[in-house]
């Protein structure tokens, strides 16, 4: 579970991580684990970095949310592509889900599990739809097969877009290329994959909604709008 980056000011003026907002008094990252527990993800890793010390003390070892977690607290950022080249050495050989911690999901995860076998894909993106593309990254989508990868365009291509909820194989992680600065898996490994016909997308039939950086009070209104409408 990907739980870095910046902290933020929360609507009482406290800084903390962006996974720690709250929502209806509970942090955005405890609905991420509730959804994953209901669908029989139950062994994470978190990797944190700036305020980790506020996820840790919330979660502690998950017991009490149902999950058991294992912490990599970042001592300097890495992005997305650091924090999964830390983990390396604590995934099995078996495919597992690499998640944003800042976003809200409700929809069956095992379909997407199944079609990732199928498929051979190195990684599966959750897929969907969005007026508005510029926040995300863009998807050309032949089949289930992607066969292009753009972040955050000015100008969209597609309608489709990334969810932050992806199935890697282990493979994948020998292919990130290490760095001495913060790399991103949007602008690294996904291209990458897209090009040689390994990144495969999953079109969703559930619930999301993105925290928007940009617009962080406007996605907080439309969690609980979520949350109200969608039994979490």
């Amino acid at each position: 579970m990907l739980a870095g980056g910046n902290t933020v000011r929360s609507s009482e003026g406290i800084l903390m991580p962006k996974v720690m907002l709250k929502v209806r008094n509970k942090p955005i990252l405890e609905y991420v684990l509730q959804e994953l527990s209901r669908n029989g993800v139950n062994e994470l890793v978190i990797a944190a970095g700036e305020g980790s010390e506020q996820i840790t003390s919330y979660f502690g070892n998950g017991s009490s949310f149902g999950v058991r977690i294992t912490y990599l607290i970042e001592e300097k950022r890495r992005g997305t592509e650091g924090a999964l080249l830390l983990a390396k050495g604590l995934v099995g050989p078996e495919p597992f889900f690499v998640v944003n911690g800042d976003n809200m999901y409700k929809f069956d995860l095992l379909n997407m599990y199944k079609q990732h076998l199928a498929t051979k894909a190195v990684v599966t993106i959750a897929l969907t739809t969005a007026e508005k593309t510029s926040n995300f990254g863009v998807i050309k989508l032949e089949g289930s097969k992607i066969m292009e990868f753009t972040e955050k365009p000015v100008i969209g291509k597609s309608q489709l877009v990334s969810t932050g909820m992806y199935i890697f194989d282990k493979s994948a992680l020998d292919m990130i290329e290490p760095s001495s600065q913060p790399s991103m898996l949007e602008s690294g490994l996904f291209p990458r994959l897209a090009e040689i016909g390994k990144l495969y997308g999953y079109v969703i039939s559930g619930a999301w909604q993105p925290l928007i950086s940009n617009n962080i009070e406007g996605s907080i209104k439309k969690m609980e709008k979520l949350v109200a409408s969608a039994s979490f």
